[in-house]
């Protein structure tokens, strides 16, 4: 699937979580929904290539609320602004497969949105 740089047309404002189709861990693909979920900010999962910088920028470009997270399958995730350059994600977290970074990465994209501090990884 090559990129998309259209705007998503859904019926709300959401966050974009692009990540490739497959080679994903399913349990921090979930921790990150769950963090967005908890803080009230709505998500779209979209799939796409590339690596997390490339996916974050994709789903940032893609989300009403400018705001994407790009997450790979080496278990990175970057979370990433509209209005930045492709290589100046707002925040980057290397997972490890550990799945409460995950959840702060879900939490600190909400937190983006709503203009608040982040948590800490």
């Amino acid at each position: 699937m090559s990129p998309v740089y259209a705007r998503w047309t859904g019926e709300r404002p959401a966050v974009v979580l692009m990540c490739p189709g497959r080679n994903v861990s399913e349990v921090l693909r979930r921790e990150i929904l769950l963090g967005l979920e908890e803080e009230g900010v709505p998500v779209v999962v979209q799939e796409g290539n590339g690596d997390a910088e490339e996916l974050g920028h994709q789903a940032a470009r893609l989300s009403p609320l400018e705001v994407g997270i790009g997450l790979d399958g080496q278990g990175k995730a970057v979370i990433h602004h509209r209005k930045l350059r492709r290589h100046q994600p707002v925040f980057t977290a290397h997972l490890n497969l550990r799945p409460e970074a995950a959840r702060i990465v879900g939490t600190n994209a909400a937190r983006l949105v709503k203009v608040l501090p982040f948590k800490s990884v």
